[in-house]
Parts: C-alpha cells; structure tokens; sequence
C-alpha cells in the first residue's frame, strides 16, 4: 500500500493513504466499488493505524495519570481521582441542558422515529 512519506511522516499521514482517496475518487456511485478487495485492505489498514494511535493515547493517559498521583499528597490524589470522574458526567448534563436551551433535543426528536417501539401520536393542535 502506497502511503503519502515525507521525511518526517507521522502515522497521522498514514490514516490520510492514498490508494483509498483514489479509489474513493474513482467510483461514479456513492457506495458503489468496482475493487471491493482493495477496499477492504484499505480500511483494515486504516483500522490498525487507528487501534495502534488509540492504545498510544490511552498509555500516554494512563502513564501522565500515574506521574500526577505520585506528586500529589494521598489526599489530592483522591479528590483529583473523583474530580476526574465527575467531568463527564457534569459535561454531560451540561450538554444536555444547551440541547433543551437551543432547541436542538426537540428538534431530533421529531426528526428521528424511535426502533425500539410503535411511534408515538402527534399532540392535536
């Protein structure tokens, strides 16, 4: 597979592999691929670059997480420890309010049907 190089490539470049962007350019269909096989390598190259980048990530988190906790006194570990778990969740219900405020919530769900069961009747005006 042939891989856009320069001196000094990263695996960021790697993801950006010029056989797909050909290929993709090529077909006259969306979704449609005269060369399924090539395809397929493609992405399966593609997916372990993008494996090996998230396991990168997740050491260098984890090793930095470690370095941070040996610094800090028993008692700054914990609460940065619960200060860690708790930013999710807080930027999830954030995120949710700003859903509600801006009217975005609603509009998704008038847009998107549910699967999970009959549809629910429209209120009458």
């Amino acid at each position: 597979m042939l891989c856009l190089h320069t001196q000094d490539t990263t695996r960021d470049e790697k993801v950006a592999d010029e056989p797909l962007v050909l290929l993709a350019y090529n077909c006259k269909i969306v979704g449609e691929s005269s060369q399924g096989e090539t395809v397929d390598e493609a992405m399966d190259s593609h997916a372990l670059e993008m494996y090996k980048i998230l396991m990168e990530a997740d050491k260098l988190r984890l090793d930095i997480l470690k370095h941070m906790i040996d610094i800090l006194t028993p008692l700054q570990a914990v609460e940065l420890l619960v200060a860690l778990k708790k930013l999710p969740l807080c930027l999830h219900e954030w995120s949710k309010r700003r859903d509600i405020q801006m009217g975005i919530t609603q509009l998704l769900n008038t847009q998107i049907s549910s699967t999970s069961g009959p549809p629910e009747p429209e209120p009458e005006p």
